[in-house]
């Protein structure tokens, strides 16, 4: 151990482990706040003890100290003491008049805009107002209206929301998320109906300030869009000076992250790099032209002083969001080497950076960009170390410059890439290629001319509208590209979810390697010895969870209000029945964060079968990703087309890829996957409905003795015609509740047929249907069926070996 330590140098590297790990370990803790406490209290006594009697003791305690530390300030985070006035009292109540403060630069998207409102007044109808605290995240959707902006108080009415998961296995926790951001809750309304609250006392000079670096701001965004017109070109290129990254689609995001360039349109130390090094080269050389700076030497130091203002300001203009913070403080460490003299020391400048960093937020750590940054300069710093000296005899000309670019690409790539494919599930084979191209030209042109333009826009206009269409040009261009980096066969590969052991394994390797190629015997002997413990731990972890015999799995996931299950048959296939689904108005995508995480999860790349039961947004809009990124044999749908654009880029994404589109004849039709059959219903009678919800897809998945009912969203008309006919056999063990559980479903004919042992009831938590309706509720359990909702068990596990059947859920029930 001892041997291992003493190749971590500098002090300040202890100090940033200690901090990270105690953060990481006060992150996987439950709420042991007054315990750390008196931990903490012991171990400042016995550091004052050690520094005065016993000096060698004393380093250890204080990395001791400083993991408790850690502890602490992510579990006040996570776990925060919350005031008799917080807004929560006011969550799920009635219609709430709030009024606030934006603390905030408003952060844009299609249809709307989304600020930080520090609550400070709250009021029910026909109630006194009362003083409240917290942050809520505020979504303003675009109307008419002025538009509040930072510093703004403001008054609005709305129904507050707390944050909530989707409960499913590996499921991104939204509510720790907005906790560790300082969040408390959601709330939404029409730009219409909020009031700007003109107060008489005048601002104050920061706030003016920033007001006035926001206008800027807006002005230069709505320039960038009045020259370059609306198009995906001008939004990358928007995001790439302003920091807006909101206004990036989403498969934009995808192409450049395929592309391995995504780092490039996020205000990044990349950018900040490349910002100071102009700004301090230029200032450099005019300071040099004065011999009183020259000859005293004087000019390096003096220009990265100044060099720090005009950084700030960018940061500051393009949102000062954590990640920038974090990347401001990244670009300060490297100027501070660099002015002092002391580049070797580079490591401990970077510790001192993180170090930094987490003590202002210590959730920073949990940051993908905090995670990715670190190890890329870990990796960049390693990588270089192992270049032989010399290596590049002509480091001053084009070659060289390049061959350290290709290095400098190489292993900030290696070691990024656990981590992009554990969070992305995406692993690009052209980023170095794309990474050398790329980075001169949106680095060193489209960024450097983008802010000469954004310099001079307001007083030479026309010279700025010349550089933004020429800019505008270069990102085309670049995305022009991307898409053809991509399209190469084997370009990139869509990845499974890592988990926490197979990326430190992946890491150990990469260590051991290094430690091989320095000649540390003594830790690569170690490291491989902790390699075959992680080995041996995940191969009888992975053993454990394999289902012993044939088993029939059937998992309802929760999507909110909407239907999404996942099949599993004893001999292997996979079939997804609905994607869930918000309206067109919502940026949430049910495919894309959560159907795919659980499909990625349980390793499942390949789906045999999707099932759409009717072309319904909650339905059918998470299957869109899903076809898009999965390999998919066959599409199931009825006869029922729409004309939304979602149905018809389902359509469009099928022809593209070549998948089996198969629509059951009216008659109904069998499917038959080993001792699994799957038996469609008669189509919809139209002299019964002409509803969409009526026609649904209706099907009877059985295994042996045991079966299924997937009615889709039929309404009673539907479930009379189904039980009076003579065709699909309805008596299943388990019914998926016909709408959610509405009262326009479920009638006593219909149940009297089915002869159900268990519903599951797939809807939204506080829905605005107020699905399941109660006389529905009343009516299963007087029939003696055992109920099961997703808004209220999370996902629904059901197997089956054929004879018997059991149901778990999510949250343990």
């Amino acid at each position: 151990m001892k041997t291992i330590l003493a190749h971590l140098k500098p002090p300040s590297l202890f100090i940033f482990f200690s901090l990270m790990a105690g953060i990481a370990l006060g992150d996987r803790l439950p709420d042991f706040k007054t315990y750390i406490w008196l931990v903490l209290a012991v171990l400042s006594g016995l550091s004052i003890l050690a520094a005065c009697f016993h000096k060698q003791a004393f380093f250890p305690l204080f990395l001791f100290l400083i993991c408790g530390l850690g502890m602490l300030s992510i579990q006040t985070k996570l776990y925060p003491d919350y005031p008799e006035d917080h807004i929560r009292r006011f969550f799920d109540l009635k219609k709430t008049c709030v009024k606030g403060k934006i603390v905030s630069f408003s952060r844009h998207y299609d249809k709307k805009i989304k600020v930080t409102l520090e609550c400070k007044n709250a009021v029910l109808p026909d109630q006194p107002s009362e003083q409240v605290s917290g942050r809520i995240e505020l979504s303003i959707y675009l109307s008419s209206g002025p538009i509040p902006q930072y510093g703004d108080t403001i008054e609005f009415e709305s129904t507050l929301r707390p944050v909530q998961n989707f409960e499913n296995p590996g499921a991104f926790d939204y509510v720790r998320y907005f906790k560790l951001k300082g969040l408390d809750g959601a709330a939404y309304c029409d730009q219409k109906n909020i009031r700007i609250i003109h107060e008489k006392k005048p601002k104050n000079i920061f706030l003016k300030c920033i007001r006035a670096i926001e206008k800027i701001r807006l002005d230069f965004y709505r320039f960038i869009f009045d020259h370059a017109g609306p198009s995906e070109s001008t939004k990358a290129l928007a995001a790439l000076i302003t920091g807006k990254t909101e206004l990036i689609s989403p498969d934009l995001r995808e192409l450049f992250s395929k592309a391995g360039i995504s780092h490039l349109f996020a205000i990044s130390g990349l950018h900040l790099s490349i910002i100071g090094y102009l700004f301090f080269n230029g200032i450099f050389y005019f300071l040099s032209i004065f011999p009183k700076f020259l000859i005293t030497g004087r000019s390096k130091k003096l220009a990265g002083a100044i060099t720090v203002v005009p950084l700030m300001l960018y940061c500051i203009f393009s949102g000062f969001s954590p990640s920038t913070q974090r990347a401001f403080i990244m670009t300060l460490a490297v100027l501070f080497s660099l002015i002092s003299e002391k580049e070797k020391d580079f490591p401990s400048s970077i510790s001192m950076a993180g170090i930094l960093i987490l003590i202002i937020d210590s959730a920073a750590l949990f940051s993908i960009s905090f995670q990715l940054s670190f190890i890329a300069v870990g990796f960049i710093m390693a990588g270089l170390s192992l270049v032989k000296k010399g290596a590049f005899p002509y480091k001053d000309n084009f070659l060289g410059k390049t061959a350290l670019l290709l290095c400098v690409s190489l292993f900030a790539s290696l070691g990024t890439f656990p981590l992009t494919a554990h969070y992305f599930h995406t692993i690009s084979m052209v980023q170095l290629i794309s990474n050398l191209v790329f980075i001169p030209v949106v680095g060193f042109v489209i960024l450097p001319l983008g802010i000469v333009s954004l310099l001079g826009f307001s007083f030479i206009p026309v010279f700025s509208g010349w550089i933004i269409h020429l800019c505008h040009f270069l990102i085309s261009f670049s995305i022009l590209s991307s898409k053809a980096f991509v399209s190469i066969p084997f370009s990139w590969v869509r990845t499974m979810s890592l988990d926490g052991p197979e990326i430190i394994l992946i890491y150990l390797m990469f260590v051991f390697f290094y430690t091989l190629v320095k000649q540390k015997r003594t830790i690569s002997a170690t490291i491989l010895v902790v390699m075959g413990i992680l080995v041996i731990y995940n191969l009888l972890n992975g053993h454990s969870v394999k289902k012993t015999g044939p088993v029939l799995a059937i998992t309802i996931m929760d999507v909110g209000q909407g239907n999404s299950s996942l099949i599993q048959t004893p001999q292997g296939h996979h079939i997804l029945v609905d994607g869930g689904g918000f309206p067109d108005l919502s940026d949430f995508d049910t495919g894309k964060y959560i159907i795919a995480p659980f499909l990625w999860k349980n390793k499942i790349d390949t789906l045999n079968y999707i099932i759409l039961s009717h072309p319904e947004s909650d339905h059918l809009n998470g299957l869109i990703y899903i076809v898009e990124n999965f390999r998919i044999h066959t599409l199931i749908k009825n006869s029922d087309m729409t004309k939304t654009e979602a149905y018809k880029k389902l359509m469009e994404i099928c022809k593209k890829k070549n998948i089996r589109i198969w629509e059951p004849s009216g008659r109904g039709e069998a499917m038959y996957l080993g001792e699994t059959a799957i038996l469609f219903s008669e189509k919809a009678d139209h002299s019964v409905s002409d509803d969409l919800n009526n026609n649904s897809l209706v099907f009877r998945i059985s295994y042996k003795r045991f079966s299924m009912l997937f009615p889709g969203d039929i309404l009673s008309a539907r479930e009379k015609h189904l039980a009076k006919g003579n065709g699909l056999n309805l008596q299943s063990k388990v019914l998926l509740s016909p709408h959610h559980g509405s009262s326009s479903s479920s009638t006593e004919i219909f149940l009297d047929k089915v002869m159900p042992k268990s519903v599951i009831i797939s809807c939204g938590r506080n829905n605005r249907y107020k699905f399941p309706h109660p006389d529905v509720l009343k009516r299963y359990k007087n029939m003696g069926i055992h109920t099961f909702r997703t808004d209220k068990d999370g996902a629904v596990f059901i197997s089956s070996d054929g004879l018997d059947y059991g149901i778990k859920t999510h949250k343990g029930g």
